[in-house]
C-alpha cells in the first residue's frame, strides 16, 4: 500500500510538473496547444524536431523551462521505477504490481477530471499568476557590463519578442520616468552610439543601457500578463 501512494504522489507531481511547464511557455509566447506538446515533449524526453521545439532553443527563457522540465522527467521516471521494482518485491506473484497499476490508471484519470473542473482553473490560475510575478525578472536577456553605487549600472540587453518597447519610437518611451538612458543600439554588424528620439525599436536589436538596474526587466520585458493567455 506504501508504494500505491508513493506512485500516485509521483504520478500527481508529474502531471503538475508539465501543467506548470506549459503555463510557463504560454507565458513566453507560445500559443496553448504547441506549450502543452512542448512541455510533455520535454518532460517526457521525446525530444521532438519540429519548427516549435527550434523556437524553444532558440529562446533563452524557453531553454531554462526546457532543461527544468528533463531534469525533473529524468527524475520522475527512476522513481516510477524504482517504486515498481519494489512493489514486484512485495508479491512475487505480481497481484502487488496489477493493483499498483489498475490504481494508477485510476489516479490518472481522476487527476485529469479535477484539473478540468472550475476548482482545477482556480488552481490553474493561481500558478500562472505565480509564474508571470516571477518570470516577468527573467524575460530580456542581458548582460552585466558595469555596476555602480546605489544600483545603478551598465548593461547590454537583447529586446524579446513581444517587447512593450517593439516598434515604438525612443521619444515615446518613459524611460527616463524609470530612470534609464539608452546609449547605443546594435542590429546585425551596425551600432547607432547616438540613438536619434525617432528610432524605432525592433524585437532582436541589442541596446545599451545606463540606469536604475532594478528597472530593466520591467521596462523592456514582453506585454504579457496572465489574463492574456489563460483564455
Amino acid at each position: 500500500m506504501t508504494s500505491a501512494f508513493t506512485l500516485l504522489a509521483i504520478i500527481l507531481t508529474a502531471y503538475v510538473c508539465v501543467l506548470v511547464g506549459s503555463i510557463a511557455y504560454e507565458l513566453t509566447g507560445l500559443d496553448r496547444e504547441t506549450a502543452r506538446f512542448q512541455a510533455l515533449s520535454a518532460f517526457t524526453n521525446c525530444g521532438f524536431t519540429t519548427q516549435a521545439a527550434e523556437a524553444v532553443v532558440e529562446h533563452a527563457a524557453r531553454r531554462k523551462i526546457t532543461m527544468t522540465l528533463m531534469i525533473l522527467g529524468y527524475a520522475g521516471l527512476a522513481s516510477v521505477i524504482s517504486t515498481l521494482i519494489r512493489s514486484v518485491e512485495v508479491d512475487s506473484l505480481g497481484g502487488s504490481a496489477l493493483t499498483l497499476m489498475a490504481m494508477t490508471i485510476l489516479a490518472g484519470l481522476g487527476f485529469w477530471f479535477i484539473f478540468r473542473t472550475r476548482w482545477g482553473e482556480n488552481i490553474t490560475d493561481g500558478i500562472r499568476r505565480f509564474l508571470a510575478w516571477r518570470m516577468a525578472r527573467q524575460w530580456v536577456p542581458h548582460e552585466d557590463l558595469q555596476h555602480y553605487k546605489h544600483g545603478y549600472g551598465l548593461v547590454r540587453i537583447e529586446i524579446p519578442e513581444h517587447s512593450r518597447v517593439e516598434g515604438r519610437q525612443l521619444r515615446e518611451l518613459d524611460l527616463r520616468e524609470r530612470h534609464l538612458q539608452i546609449l547605443a543600439i546594435e542590429e546585425d554588424d551596425e551600432v547607432d552610439p547616438i540613438p536619434h528620439p525617432d528610432v524605432v525599436l525592433k524585437a532582436g536589436q541589442h541596446l545599451i543601457v545606463y540606469g536604475r538596474l532594478k528597472a530593466v526587466q520591467d521596462a523592456f520585458s514582453p506585454k504579457l500578463a496572465w489574463r492574456n493567455v489563460s483564455k
